[in-house]
């Protein structure tokens, strides 16, 4: 997921720079454990309409329903990741895989939703909130965030 305007913190937001690569690279590598296929989910807001990478574009009528939009156009089992959260320990899709038992399971990461989700069916009504509570899972909204994101880059994180 990668349409958003950005009004929190930049329009720009899939593409600033976190451990030396825009910040949706780390998002697509990491989807790359995972999955064979990969798509942007952009809205006409988002600097990636005009990459290159297989994309589905969606209404930009908000998250929860652009989230929604890509899903059905690309069909289920699909693995969803915002553009925002670079650096996702592998760990934590592994236990998203595992315990979904719903149509559809959120990661929360210490209480928080981090946006990455496991869509298995379309009943919105069906759903499972995973806890991984190992390290933490940032999300990228605000300069503060990417502070704290840079900063773990220079740590090695």
């Amino acid at each position: 997921m990668a349409g958003g305007k950005g009004t929190r913190f930049t329009p720009l937001k899939p593409l600033v720079e976190v451990c030396g690569y825009p910040s949706y690279y780390h998002v697509m590598r990491t989807a790359k454990n995972f999955a064979e296929d990969i798509y942007l989910a952009v809205t006409v807001f988002s600097p990636l309409i005009y990459s290159d990478f297989p994309k589905v574009i969606t209404s930009g009528k908000g998250y929860e329903n652009d989230i929604y939009e890509a899903v059905k156009k690309v069909g289920i089992p699909v693995l969803v990741f915002p553009s925002d959260t670079p650096i996702i320990p592998l760990e934590s899709v592994e236990l998203l895989l595992k315990e979904c038992k719903a149509d559809i399971c959120s990661l929360v990461n210490f209480g928080d939703y981090v946006g990455i989700s496991l869509w298995r069916g379309y009943n919105t009504s069906n759903f499972q909130d995973i806890e991984y509570s190992g390290s933490k899972i940032f999300n990228i909204n605000t300069y503060q965030d990417y502070v704290i994101v840079k900063y773990l880059c220079v740590e090695g994180v």
